[in-house]
């Protein structure tokens, strides 16, 4: 697929965001829209599908909601991560009257934002990947517990210019990395001791080299799960046979996807969902399916359903115009902007 979106207009891409921290603003933002006839079947939806977790409340009262309920838990983040971009697409559908699908060139998800837009362009029935979904989340906080350790995810920052040279230590050091986002922010999981003591090496040796303005910054992402971590490899068969009750025949998707795996364009459900499955214990390549897209035209606009998402693309390429070369034209804008104008 060579640069051909660019004589017409530029390359658009949906963007869905994986579990993390919590965008807690983007649940104002849809309560405002809770009496909306759309919304409204969607909730009543949603809590016939998971009576027991009441996602509909993060909606209507917010504010007890994340009082009450653990949004930081997987079980609970992962459906409601569903339920929060699906409601999102629907009322721009209906308040902005753009089905934005139509002219949407790529979906691209991180982590269980791939579930998310497969959901999205009907792939998968809303209520079928909201149960997919919170499975997903217990099955991944079941194996966790038998395991009987502590496990955590780090995000680690540092200058896109020593990209390369972080990596290559962090292999060296046989750390486990998670997600490679940009060329400035890598997440790596494991047993919290060893994780902790691993990424105090790592600034140690980077200090001892004294290779000049190298600094790594560690944030601590509140998770308990070790996400695409070969910890949760034994799930694997598991989330095969789930997704395969969703799915009744092969079929093209609506829309292509760039998949975490690799970075790779897919056409096919049966093929993304593969990746997906086998991504649970593989590292997300965000990074790699970024590189895709943007080789192949000179101008993109990008729709994030996710701040953290549209603040890693914008990185992603603010340092490749510097580090590549790359002469590309970009915006990014959030579902939330683009519903509140």
């Amino acid at each position: 697929m060579s640069k051909i979106f660019s004589r017409l207009r530029s390359t658009k891409v949906l963007v869905f965001p994986g579990q993390g921290r919590f965008d807690v603003s983007s649940l104002s933002t849809l309560s405002k829209y809770q009496n909306a006839p759309v919304v409204r079947t969607l909730l009543a939806e949603t809590d016939r599908t998971l009576p027991s977790l009441r996602l509909s409340e993060f909606i209507t009262d917010p504010a007890t909601a994340l009082a009450t309920k653990n949004v930081q838990l997987t079980s609970i983040q992962q459906p409601l991560l569903i339920l929060t971009s699906y409601i999102t697409y629907h009322l721009i559908r209906a308040v902005k009257n753009d089905n934005i699908l139509n002219n949407t060139d790529f979906l691209l998800g991180h982590s269980v934002g791939e579930i998310c837009a497969l959901v999205a362009q009907d792939s998968i029935p809303f209520a079928a990947g909201l149960e997919l979904a919170y499975k997903r989340g217990v099955l991944m906080e079941k194996l966790v517990e038998k395991s009987g350790k502590a496990y955590s995810m780090q995000a680690l920052l540092f200058q896109p210019t020593h990209y390369k040279y972080i990596t290559q230590i962090l292999g060296e050091m046989d750390v486990q990395v998670s997600n490679y986002n940009n060329y400035q922010q890598l997440v790596v999981s494991g047993e919290n001791h060893e994780l902790s003591q691993k990424i105090d090496q790592l600034k140690a040796r980077i200090a001892k080299a004294g290779v000049w303005k190298t600094r790594v910054h560690s944030i601590d992402l509140g998770v308990k799960i070790p996400f695409h971590n070969p910890v949760l490899q034994p799930i694997e068969r598991d989330l095969e046979q789930l997704f395969g009750k969703t799915l009744h025949m092969a079929h093209s998707l609506g829309v292509p996807m760039v998949s975490n795996l690799n970075g790779e364009m897919v056409a096919e459900v049966n093929t993304q969902v593969k990746n997906i499955v086998q991504a649970t214990s593989k590292p997300v390549q965000f990074l790699k399916c970024l590189e895709t897209i943007s080789a192949l035209d000179d101008e993109f606009e990008f729709i994030s359903f996710g701040d953290t998402t549209a603040k890693i693309i914008q990185k992603y390429f603010q340092d490749a115009q510097k580090l590549n070369n790359l002469q590309a034209k970009f915006s990014t804008k959030t579902a939330d902007e683009l519903l509140s104008e």
